[in-house]
Order: C-alpha cells, then structure tokens, then sequence
C-alpha cells in the first residue's frame, strides 16, 4: 500500500485528524473523539498505521493484566510530496480529492449541527481568492504560509484554546481550450 492509500482511507484519516494537535494518545482516548468509528476497526486501523510508519508506539503502559498503548503521529509520514502523488491517474487524484473535500463538509455540518452559530465568536470562515503570483513570488508565499503554520503548530491545548482545522487547496488558473475544440 502506498502512503497515499494509507493517509486517504476514510477511517485512517480520521485518526491522522485526531493527532494533528501533536498530543499522545491512547486508543481509549482516540475512541473518545471518534465516536463513530467501531472499536475493531479502530484498532485495526491503529495498526495498519503503526505498520505503515504514520504512528509511533511512544510507551506501553500495564493495566489491569492488559497493555496500553500510547500512539503519536509521525509528522513527516503525512506530508505529502511531489514523489507521492505523481504517478496517480486523473481518477485517483480526482479521488482523493472529492474525500479530502468531503472530509471537509463533514468537518462543517459537524459545525453547523452545533446550533448555536456565530462565524466571528467561533473563528469560522470559507473564501476563496485569486493572487496573480510569479513562480518565485508564490514560492515566497509558500515559505511565508508554511512560516505562519510552523510558528502556531508548536502551541498545545489548553482551556484558552480552540482546536481549529485550517485546509488549504492551492492550484493555477489555468486557461485553456475547451477539449471539444
């Protein structure tokens, strides 16, 4: 199985998105927070990520005759790279990424099934917006983007802080022929 297929499994994902505070985490507490996702498949999946390198076994705790395992997520396992996704099809990439999309709206229903919605309070927001970059000047956008992300990466949970889910889609406008041309 290649790192994509390991990342984009639906239940697979769920439990990357769980780690993504940098927390260690017990089964037990990965179950807490992904209520819909049975205990089997969730330890399956457990280890189908341990096996694949994306989680690490950070201790093993004795409880009550029974061994706990404390897992965290091995970053740079879920960093996607140029190597990782060039030999897809058009279908597969289109694939994942109607899931990546997906996993987006259920993100946003889970918010709006809340009730109580207020986009300022909460920090909510979707906009989409059109720079006209030179390929140095967007390499400069990424480095400064993925400055930002570094610098609040490091900060952990506490009662003061929200956890927030930040998904970025870049790509070219490209303008084209239509193909029936």
């Amino acid at each position: 199985m290649n790192k994509v297929e390991i990342i984009m499994h639906p239940v697979r994902f769920k439990i990357i998105q769980v780690f993504l505070d940098g927390l260690s985490k017990t089964a037990k507490k990965v179950a807490t927070e992904l209520k819909d996702v049975s205990q089997a498949s969730l330890y399956r999946q457990l280890d189908a990520l341990v096996k694949a390198g994306v989680l690490i076994i950070t201790e093993e705790n004795q409880i009550r005759g029974a061994i706990e395992k404390v897992y965290s997520l091995n970053v740079p396992s879920v960093n996607m790279t140029n190597d990782d996704v060039k030999e897809l099809t058009k279908e597969e990439h289109l694939q994942y990424f109607l899931f990546f999309t997906a996993q987006i709206t259920s993100d946003f229903e889970t918010y709006l099934d809340i009730g109580d919605i207020d986009f300022l309070r909460d920090g909510v927001g979707y906009r989409q917006v059109a720079l006209h970059l030179s390929d140095t000047e967007f390499l400069d956008y990424a480095k400064d983007l993925r400055k930002v992300y570094e610098k609040y990466t490091q900060n952990t949970p506490s009662s003061e802080r929200t956890k927030r889910i930040i998904s970025t889609i870049t790509m070219p406008k490209k303008e084209g022929k239509a193909k029936h041309e």
